[in-house]
């Protein structure tokens, strides 16, 4: 069964003997220990891959609004246009001294520069002029939860370690410690286990 926000507030307030401070938020806490568990590469963040397409005269394209971290990206006329990530500052010497060849991208991921802006992009140079097509796989950030209703997005056997997770951020706030609470966890048996299960998910990487 999926666990819900409503579900991850009654493990802090259990946690806590109560309900927390009134300086703290109980979906804070749970979106905080969610980002944490989603820190670490698992396999279990791994979306299938996802199309994007760039815009005619626009110097960047948006990636998925779940977006958490890059795996690889393609073009879909692979044969004839690639695209290659560079550095910042390579792209900007790029884009000042350099002229552009339309059949080879070079492009630099950037973080959303505003509350409104959700997802990431990606920098392009040169500049399309034609509305060409990308293949991502990458791996999903935490999604936010709000409702009490809402689910956490991930599997039946990872949900014991975001449930220490919670506990241990709940207490670190409550109590002071945080640092060793989290590393107790992360140090114990549940973490380790889902460690070792989610790399046996694929049998094979080639």
């Amino acid at each position: 069964m999926a666990i819900t926000l409503s579900n991850l507030k009654s493990h802090v307030r259990h946690a806590l003997g109560g309900s927390p401070a009134s300086q703290l938020s109980e979906a804070g806490i749970v979106n905080e220990a969610g980002r944490y568990l989603f820190s670490v590469p698992w396999k279990f963040r791994e979306r299938p891959p996802a199309t994007i397409t760039t815009v005619p005269s626009q110097s960047y394209v948006e990636l998925p609004t779940d977006f958490g971290e890059m795996i690889s990206a393609n073009m879909t006329d692979g044969l004839v246009k690639s695209i290659h990530f560079t550095t910042m500052d390579d792209l900007v010497e790029r884009r000042t001294t350099a002229i552009g060849q339309s059949q080879e991208y070079f492009a630099v991921i950037l973080h959303p520069t505003s509350v409104s802006t959700k997802a990431p992009r990606i920098e392009l140079h040169p500049t399309p002029t034609s509305s060409d097509n990308i293949v991502v796989a990458y791996r999903s950030d935490w999604s936010e939860l709000t409702s009490d209703d809402d689910y956490a997005f991930v599997p039946p056997y990872a949900e014991s370690v975001l449930i220490s997770l919670v506990r241990a951020f709940a207490l670190g706030y409550e109590e002071d410690g945080m640092e060793v609470r989290v590393a107790e966890v992360q140090n114990g048996p549940l973490f380790q286990r889902l460690l070792e299960k989610d790399g046996i998910i694929q049998p094979d990487y080639g």
